[in-house]
């Protein structure tokens, strides 16, 4: 599913002294079965943006299209059950998504919401707890027994579990170790290229978004500054004016060669390169 954005503009607290314009006429395409990294300073639109997609927030101007859905300002929040299905969302604090009684229950109540079986939604719970690392031992536990790590890896579970077509996930890896990043990472990417999901993301870790993603966005102000594919976009000198950092193989490459990367160098070819420099140092 792709989705269209067309000249969004939000603002909250309309009226008052605490007047703050989130979105100032957003307009980007998101293609079908792309993996994307929304980036960009605290208050820069981020999250604002990605609560538009499903309709959680609505737009004060313009359109969000999605497939045959269209969200615009005159719509009610109520009428998009359906395309809430197809367009699953992690937030960021993921313990504001759990609920239930048990790990087991949690990961269930989305499938049946959605009217699918109460023996099917089990089974759809149990194997996408188990795909994010959530052993079967656990699943009658409360969630809010578990460490922050679980309880993103049980909320990314609760959204899975439903089966959407795209995937918006905001800093998933908040709260994980090293590994179990890479492992959610490398998780979310066999999801895209096996199942044709579309996954967007935002995160500050620049490594991972360096390493994963196939485009980049660039919020800053509420509105976008740059749109392009992942390796244009660390090799553009003008992004790192707005705060953001380079990728730490892509300095590590820099420092080692004494040069800047070349436009097509993406971070497997960097990890490449470097190997090739330390071996011929021994």
């Amino acid at each position: 599913m792709s989705i269209n954005i067309n000249n969004v503009f939000h603002t909250y607290s309309k009226k008052t002294p605490f007047e703050y314009k989130a979105l100032d006429g957003i307009s980007l395409e998101i293609k079908d079965n792309s993996f994307v990294a929304i980036i960009g300073k605290t208050g820069s639109g981020k999250s604002t943006l990605i609560q538009h997609l499903n309709a959680i927030l609505l737009p004060d101007e313009g359109t969000i299209e999605v497939d045959e859905y269209k969200i615009t300002p005159q719509d009610t929040k109520t009428s998009y059950k359906n395309l809430r299905q197809h367009i699953g969302l992690v937030f960021q604090f993921s313990e504001y998504q759990l609920f239930e009684e048990t790990i087991l229950k949690d990961v269930m109540f989305g499938p049946l919401n959605f009217d699918v079986e109460e023996d099917k939604a089990k089974e759809l719970a149990k194997t996408y707890l188990n795909l994010v690392g959530i052993k079967d031992e656990l699943f009658e536990k409360s969630p809010f027994d578990l460490s922050g790590g679980q309880k993103r890896r049980v909320a990314i579970a609760g959204v899975l579990a439903m089966e959407p077509d795209i995937i918006v996930l905001d800093e998933p890896t908040a709260g994980l170790d090293p590994q179990g990043a890479n492992e959610m990472m490398q998780m979310f990417l066999e999801l895209k290229n096996d199942f044709n999901k579309t996954l967007i993301i935002v995160s500050h870790d620049m490594d991972f978004v360096y390493k994963y993603a196939d485009e980049v966005i660039l919020l800053s102000g509420g509105k976008k500054i740059f749109h392009q594919d992942t390796v244009s976009f660390f090799n553009n000198d003008h992004v790192y004016q707005y705060g953001i950092e380079k990728p730490q193989i892509l300095a590590l490459y820099e420092n080692v060669f004494n040069k800047k990367a070349e436009y097509f160098v993406n971070y497997d070819t960097l990890i490449n390169l470097l190997v090739e420099a330390i071996n011929n140092v021994k």
